[in-house]
């Protein structure tokens, strides 16, 4: 089952083993949030995360077709990672995958790759309903081996749309002069919640698109009702 196929000249196909959950690994690369915690951090910046919210609140109403790579390029600066991405959940697979729809950083070539809803880091999130910092999540999910740079440490937040958990939203970096720490979650807990709004955004506007889509392609007569 071919799952991660990066739509770029470096595409590669991953088989991987399907139909495994996360909670019934041993997951060797998991580590919770209390390590942040345990870390020197920097301060907060409010003024620079302020300015940033702002612009994604400009984007989502001027381009709204961009906001979710505005978002992951926001998460890239205000934490300084070495990748940061949306992994989302859609309906045209029954939400069997997760897709890689927004990146930044390091991993843009691998945008409009996935990885399996039921086997990797994305899906242990969501289901143990918390936000998880991995190391090399190889060890648990060989495929991982074969994404380049390789991930050194990833922190990944999920998020929902009507309290259904519908992606996470992540950061990574690709070798050891960065770590997170407690700032990088309080940062990314807030950019969840923006994901959610963003990708719900992102979906009306798919629909959207569609409608004006069929109406421009048919000769037939269309009307609307109200309900």
């Amino acid at each position: 089952m071919t799952l991660y196929q990066p739509a770029t000249p470096h595409s590669i196909s991953i088989e991987v083993a399907p139909q495994v959950t996360g909670d019934t690994l041993e997951l060797k690369s998991v580590l919770s949030t209390a390590e942040l915690l345990r870390r020197p951090s920097r301060p907060p910046d409010h003024a620079s995360e302020n300015r940033a919210l702002i612009a994604l609140a400009k984007q989502m109403s001027v381009s709204p077709d961009r906001i979710l790579q505005k978002l992951a390029e926001t998460a890239l600066q205000l934490c300084g990672a070495h990748s940061a991405g949306l992994s989302l959940l859609e309906t045209a697979d029954n939400k069997k995958n997760f897709h890689w729809r927004a990146v930044a950083g390091a991993w843009a070539p691998h945008v409009n790759g996935g990885t399996p809803r039921d086997f990797g880091p994305c899906g242990t999130v969501l289901d143990r309903n918390i936000a998880l910092l991995f190391s090399h999540p190889e060890r648990d999910f060989p495929y991982f081996g074969e994404v380049k740079p390789l991930l050194e440490e990833g922190l990944l937040i999920p998020f929902y749309i009507k309290g259904e958990a519908v992606g996470t939203i992540w950061i990574v970096s690709h070798d050891e002069s960065r770590r997170f720490d407690a700032e990088d979650l309080r940062i990314m807990t807030n950019l969840g919640a923006f994901a959610a709004a963003a990708y719900q955004t992102h979906l009306s506007l798919n629909v959207s698109q569609r409608i004006a889509s069929i109406v421009e392609s048919t000769d037939a007569a269309i009307v609307s009702k109200t309900l």
